[in-house]
């Protein structure tokens, strides 16, 4: 192999290409002209730049993919994960073209790829499995008086949590069933779906294999991938913890039984559920990279990127099982450009400011290094923390301190909720399962403000640091406003620090250490480390991923920043609450409306964001239609409500 084509970006581009460097194997990284300003495009050999349009055009387009391969002479295509990584067709195009497939076989694919046909494998094999109901939507209808409910709906090509519900009764099954198989044709190319006993309470726990061309297939012990939101994974360890040792061995048991029985080469994941009473079932075999390989990695030092190039080119794996070795604990975050607070509903936008995590020992894989533009089109993860320690409590202090040094400004992340979770008891205590954060979201939302007090010292210090050795500076104290209202605080110069009265208390800061943003300073023998950045007349100040913004009151005349225009929002005008693609318009102009009647429904980050009417109305004007790409604040619709209907 000498050069690779990757037709995939973000951070397991980037991945890919670090990986082949490393090998001394060149690169050609596929990406759209929007992304230009990203870690891949600096770091691969080659770069082809597609004009950006639907992911069927250029991603998802095999063609494309293979005539590309060919035009920049590559004798590999590594796909990393999504997209078309799992597609066999993509692998057979490559044998028909001879250019390597850097993962499993084109049968490998095809037998895994198709959920239905994997489940009927995994049966044949004696694998475990929950119950099933499979065929069309007719024929899984007629059962649904009978069936034992609640139950789990699945496209049959789906993945990444994508095309899920669970249904508690039988009238949302048949509410359901037409519109998750629409979703799976949009999605996944597959109109298929099928129902699967849903387990309650279970732990979703993966076993990693690697196998190679000569019948070699080993396991790298297992990942605890339990902490989901929408089906889909936010936190991933290894190994699991407190999963007894018995339970593991026939997890690892199944999944080298499964691989020997479609003679399966290359990195793949097969994955399960474990109850309550420690029985587990098959759920899935992902035939590419996981996500989270990361935590794998580091508890065995292998390079699982590596392995698939190696395996690929033909190389035998150069230990067997007994040569394998866990240490210590990993754990990784995935960081998503999206609100917690807002059902997670994703947030695209412009980075202002972007600040990465100094320690040496922490793991970061992210696509860009740079503040820019978060994109809807894309995934909302835009990045993945992973810290490795000796056990599993001091993974877990790594990853707060660590996650609390990822500062990303401008979009909304998921970093304070990784935040409070990392710091429940039941998360310490690994007593989670698949629908933790569901049944904990008002506790893990419940995101503490900021301490004001603290806010304030920072604000203090930092000012005092960059303007003491100004001439104007004469005053005692500081004016300030936090959420409009005015207070001032005095200050005086001490040995290695400040003393600053704060409603008549007095607080010693001491130690004081500004870098850029980052301040530091000790108070009461504790160490406090805060962010801050300034804009025009306001200080933001954030503490342990909690902001909080103060507004100086003595600045000089020439110090003071134009006044801003207001920008006046209609209550009667829709306007987009984010850059997305409108899938459906459900009102036409003139209609009547109800309270709680859809509108529209808008699509960013591979979310379905249903819009109903606030009020009773009229719609006056629709704006938009079924297809468009709609911009951030792009007016909707007027909606007229103050009539009676």
């Amino acid at each position: 192999m000498r050069k690779v084509f990757i037709p995939n970006r973000g951070e397991i581009a980037v991945r890919i290409i670090r990986a082949a460097h490393q090998l001394g194997i060149k690169t050609v990284v596929l990406l759209s002209e929007l992304e230009k300003d990203c870690l891949a495009a600096s770091l691969s050999d080659e770069v082809h730049y597609f004009k950006h349009g639907p992911f069927k055009d250029n991603y998802l387009n095999i063609p494309f993919v293979i005539d590309l391969a060919k035009q920049y002479e590559a004798d590999c295509i590594h796909p990393g994960y999504g997209f078309i990584s799992e597609n066999s067709e993509l692998a057979e195009a490559c044998d028909n073209s001879s250019i390597s497939f850097v993962g499993p076989s084109a049968d490998n694919l095809l037998h895994m790829g198709d959920k239905q046909m994997a489940r009927s494998i995994a049966r044949s094999a004696g694998v475990a499995l929950t119950q099933s109901w499979e065929g069309n939507i007719q024929s899984i209808l007629s059962e649904a008086e009978t069936l034992p409910y609640p139950v789990l709906v699945k496209a049959a090509m789906g993945g990444g949590g994508k095309g899920m519900q669970i249904c508690y009764t039988k009238d949302e099954l048949l509410h359901q069933l037409p519109i998750l198989s629409t979703q799976a044709k949009r999605y996944f190319g597959d109109e298929r779906i099928y129902v699967e006993q849903y387990i309650e309470e279970a732990r979703h726990i993966e076993v990693q294999v690697l196998a190679d061309n000569d019948g070699n297939t080993v396991h790298l012990f297992e990942r605890e991938c339990s902490v989901q939101r929408r089906f889909q994974k936010i936190i991933e360890e290894a190994p699991a913890y407190n999963l007894d040792n018995a339970v593991k061995e026939k997890l690892y048991k199944d999944a080298i039984r499964l691989c020997n029985t479609i003679d399966y080469r290359s990195a793949g994941t097969v994955e399960f559920l474990v109850d309550k009473n420690g029985q587990h079932y098959f759920l899935e075999m992902n035939t590419r990279i996981q996500v989270e390989h990361c935590v794998t990695e580091e508890i065995t030092n292998i390079d699982l990127v590596q392995w698939q190039f190696k395996i690929a080119r033909g190389e035998k794996l150069s230990f067997k099982q007994e040569d394998i070795f866990q240490r210590g604990h990993a754990i990784e975050l995935r960081i998503c450009a999206e609100d917690p607070l807002n059902n997670f509903q994703p947030d695209p936008g412009w980075i202002k400011t972007l600040l990465l995590p100094q320690e040496e020992d922490v793991r970061l894989e992210i696509g860009f290094d740079k503040a820019l533009e978060i994109h809807s089109q894309f995934d909302p993860m835009i990045a993945k923390l992973i810290v490795h320690a000796d056990n599993r409590d001091q993974a877990i202090h790594k990853a707060i301190t660590a996650n609390r040094q990822l500062i990303v400004r401008g979009i909304k992340t998921n970093a304070a909720f990784h935040d409070t979770l990392l710091q429940t008891e039941v998360f310490k205590e690994a007593v989670i399962h698949t629908r933790f954060c569901e049944d904990k979201h008002v506790e893990l939302l419940q995101y503490k403000a900021a301490d004001t007090v603290f806010a304030v010292l920072a604000y203090i210090v930092f000012r005092y640091q960059r303007i003491k050795n100004q001439f104007w500076r004469q005053l005692p104290f500081f004016e300030y406003s936090i959420d409009g209202q005015s207070n001032s605080a005095e200050f005086k110069a001490i040995q290695n620090g400040l003393e600053i009265t704060l409603d008549n208390e007095v607080y010693g800061v001491i130690n004081i250490h500004t870098d850029d943003h980052l301040l530091q300073f000790e108070f009461n023998n504790k160490v406090f480390e805060f962010y801050c950045f300034e804009e025009n007349d306001k200080l933001e100040i954030i503490h342990q991923l909690k902001s909080c913004t103060i507004k100086a009151l003595d600045w000089l005349p020439e110090y003071k920043p134009a006044k801003l225009n207001e920008q006046v929002s209609d209550s009667n005008n829709y306007s987009a609450p984010i850059p997305s693609q409108v899938m459906k318009v459900h009102v036409k102009d003139g209609q009547k409306v109800k309270k709680g009647d859809p509108l529209l429904v808008l699509e960013a980050m591979k979310t379905e964001n249903h819009i109903k009417a606030w009020k009773d109305g009229i719609i006056e004007k629709v704006y938009i239609s079924a297809g468009e790409q709609v911009k951030l604040n792009q007016a909707l619709l007027a909606y007229q409500t103050n009539i009676n209907t």
